[in-house]
């Protein structure tokens, strides 16, 4: 290896090898007939034990993972049969129109990666439980995040910054209301009904700002609980946040110093400034026990991102199917449930009637390829979940389940010494 630093680590060019933190324990233990989202069927089930060559002690790995609804499951595509990939493919959903990869989840991709967000059912000492699950039997998950909405979902508000100065690294004064001492929004009075989060105000005891030059008139001519001073805001006082305000013989220094610096900044927020603060052309400077306070900084508006999909994700060409079920196939679901001598009953679903609702859910959504759907219409479809085994075929616009039959228990996945995952080679 040259020592000339030319050769960048593996690291940071992304060439790395992956070892997968565990193997899937999924109810669907084939690709044929597993949901192509995990949204899907919510009484898929799954477990993951993290493998203990990745962590001696794995269930410390997972503490506080059991205080999160939903989890991030990231995993590989391992029964894809090749690596190949295509610039476009057809999704299922778009019922044979082409589209970019990358603006599909094909498993089929440069990176075998997916992404799966699951719910987490329970965590026990060094396994995690799962449903709505949309990944086979021995998987191989290469991480576990928790989810969280604040930052994981697009329709969530995103918190302004207004109470934080970047240059200061510091919480910007707050003001309470002289009179009753809650507190006052001023953000609120301006724009009523509005669903954005406003500045709080510390409980200091200080009078509230007035709203205009002739409620500052007024307020300082019968206020005599504080000496209040008018003062045109100059950009300095805008943009700086200082806890005590500049003296008077300082003040104009400071406005000629940062009025060439601050010229665009003052003409691209001054009538939203001006707007919210509802001070009309003037600001007033709180002066509180023989100390000058800044007013508060205009708040930054809350922006709400909206999450947008296309037309052909909102309202799929294919339609959900009718599922029914013919009498053989309702009386073999019975006899499936029924634990004998002879016969194990289900590891993932509680009851017959769960299975039934996850059958459904697969049927519903249509796990056929396109292929299938245009080349194979008169053929049977088979595909196992749990230890059900199901037969069924497809007419149109509905599926129907002809058997269900009890399915050999899916091979348990070995934890091999070594199971290195290439990504990026």
């Amino acid at each position: 290896m040259p020592s000339c630093g030319c050769v960048k680590p593996a690291l940071e060019t992304g060439n790395l090898l992956t070892e997968p933190i565990g193997y899937l324990e999924s109810c669907f233990s084939a690709k044929n007939g597993t949901p192509r989202q995990p949204t899907i069927c919510s009484h898929s089930r799954a477990c993951l034990r993290i493998r203990k060559s990745i962590f001696n002690n794995p269930e410390h790995s997972l503490m506080g993972l059991e205080q999160f609804s939903h989890v991030w499951i990231l995993f590989v595509f391992h029964k894809n049969g090749h690596l190949s990939y295509k610039a476009k493919v057809q999704p299922p959903r778009l019922n044979g129109a082409k589209t970019g990869v990358f603006s599909t989840r094909s498993p089929h991709r440069p990176n075998a990666i997916g992404l799966t967000l699951a719910k987490l059912e329970k965590v026990e000492g060094g396994a995690v439980y799962l449903s709505g699950i949309d990944m086979i039997h021995g998987t191989p998950v290469l991480d576990i995040k928790p989810y969280i909405a604040d930052y994981d979902s697009p329709q969530t508000v995103m918190e302004p910054l207004q109470n934080f100065n970047l240059q200061t690294n510091r919480q910007k004064p707050n003001i309470v209301s002289h009179s009753d001492g809650k507190t006052e929004d001023s953000d609120q009075q301006q724009r009523s009904g509005s669903d954005a989060p406003q500045p709080r105000c510390s409980a200091e005891g200080k009078p509230k700002y007035p709203e205009n030059r002739a409620a500052e008139e007024k307020y300082l001519k019968h206020s005599g609980t504080a000496k209040i001073q008018q003062t045109l805001p100059t950009c300095g006082e805008r943009a700086m946040d200082l806890d005590v305000c500049p003296r008077s013989h300082e003040r104009q220094s400071v406005m000629e110093e940062q009025t060439g610096a601050c010229g665009l900044q003052r003409s691209l927020l001054e009538e939203s400034t001006e707007k919210r603060m509802g001070c009309g052309e003037g600001a007033a400077i709180l002066r509180v026990s023989g100390v000058e306070r800044q007013p508060e900084a205009p708040p930054c508006p809350a922006r709400t991102t909206d999450s947008v999909v296309p037309a052909w994700v909102r309202e799929a060409p294919v339609g959900p199917l009718q599922v029914r079920f013919t009498p053989h196939a309702e009386m073999d679901l019975e006899q499936l449930s029924s634990e004998g001598a002879d016969q194990a009953s289900f590891r993932y679903f509680e009851s017959a009637v769960e299975a039934k609702c996850a059958i459904e859910a697969v049927l519903s959504a249509d796990p056929r390829s396109v292929y299938r759907r245009k080349v194979c219409q008169d053929r049977l479809f088979y595909f196992t979940v749990d230890i059900a085994h199901v037969t069924c075929w497809f007419g149109d616009g509905f599926a129907e389940v002809l058997r269900i039959q009890p399915a050999s228990e899916p091979v348990r996945m070995s934890d091999p010494a070594e199971s290195l995952v290439s990504l990026g080679s």
